[in-house]
């Protein structure tokens, strides 16, 4: 009886500061911009239902993408790594706000406007997955953030998988993971075959999980070419458990070049995720450095760039310096080279074919 209430108690415990790592939620506007704004394009890919959880019933999944191109207008005021959430009525000259959206009917009229847009004249695509109690509009405002903080040059691709947008909804959100493989396959066949485009693939946090799991299973379909269609592949707090990770490494033949992890030992999210998988570490938190001493990627310990917010698991989306390194690799600039105050890298391979490559039995 005791232990059932200490676990009731602890799983109350992780539900109450992992909503308040999260507390501050979307309030969504569409807008004309101010005077003085720079607009950001997202182009979406989405497989989502309309509805959000509640405390009683998690959103309906769909099996179906939808394609979108979001216009976000960055204030004046915008600082490098904030969102500006409003607190009343949004104001345009403050806030993030919406100032269009495009629905497409068809992936070959997304992909052929992207290919149109202004922002695809130079520059690779950036795909970017979304983490754990992430809604829609959210991982939206988050890749406008990062498109204007890392100055992107090519398009900015969401991919908005069926994340419940509550706390309490971790485990539903891993099952989504699962059941979003295909999708986001058929989205990176997409961008990179139809577009003629290489891919900065970046993933945050469970997203990066859902990157991984993708990537396998691209290499065991043999769809697409990895290492010639993902030009970088950048996993920022990875909510994945490391031996889960050297088993879907293995069965790459090799990795994109180059290769990133960015991690924290402070991240205190991944501390809870760690507490609900069983006390197992995950790869972005207490990262077993064994796990990834034999492969081509670079790990960035990102500790020190923090600022205590938010249990420290946006600091690759939010600190000015981890910005400076994502800014860096889409330029094609040298990371460890970079004077970035407070920067550790603790490794930097250079790229090579995969030794770990499980070879099947013939």
């Amino acid at each position: 009886m005791r232990t059932a209430l200490h676990m009731r108690t602890a799983l109350g415990l992780v539900v109450v500061l992992l909503g308040a790592a999260c507390a501050e939620r979307a309030i969504v506007a569409v807008l004309p911009p101010p005077e003085v704004s720079n607009v950001r394009d997202v182009w979406v890919v989405k497989l989502r239902g309309d509805a959000q959880a509640t405390r009683r019933t998690a959103p309906p999944r769909t099996n179906r993408l939808s394609f979108e191109r979001t216009s976000v207008s960055i204030p004046p005021t915008h600082q490098p790594g904030q969102i500006k959430w409003p607190k009343g009525p949004p104001d345009a000259n403050t806030d993030f706000v919406i100032t269009q959206e495009v629905k497409f009917s068809t992936e070959s009229q997304f992909v052929n406007a992207l290919n149109a847009g202004q922002a695809a004249e130079q520059g690779e695509t950036l795909l970017f997955v979304h983490g754990y109690n992430v809604r829609h509009y959210e991982a939206v405002y988050q890749l406008a953030q990062m498109a204007e903080d890392y100055d992107v040059s090519g398009p900015a691709v969401v991919f908005s998988w069926p994340s419940a947008g509550v706390a309490a909804g971790y485990v539903y959100d891993r099952d989504s993971v699962l059941i979003s493989r295909d999708a986001l396959e058929q989205t990176i066949i997409a961008l990179s075959k139809q577009s003629n485009r290489e891919i900065i693939l970046v993933g945050h946090s469970m997203g990066s999980h859902l990157i991984m799991e993708t990537l396998r299973q691209i290499e065991i379909k043999k769809s697409l070419d990895i290492a010639t269609s993902i030009t970088a592949l950048v996993l920022m707090a990875p909510d994945i458990d490391g031996e889960v990770f050297l088993s879907q490494v293995r069965s790459l033949d090799a990795l994109p070049d180059p290769s990133i992890l960015m991690v924290a030992q402070r991240d205190r999210a991944l501390r809870l995720s760690a507490f609900l998988a069983g006390q197992r570490p995950r790869l972005g938190g207490q990262t077993d450095r064994a796990i990834v001493a034999d492969l081509p990627i670079s790990v960035i310990d990102v500790d020190d760039l923090g600022t205590g917010e938010r249990f420290d698991h946006a600091i690759p989306t939010s600190s000015p310096a981890a910005i400076e390194i994502l800014r860096r690799l889409d330029a094609d600039m040298p990371i460890a080279n970079a004077e970035i105050p407070d920067l550790v890298v603790l490794s930097e391979l250079p790229h090579t074919p995969n030794p770990t490559k499980t070879q099947p039995d013939r």
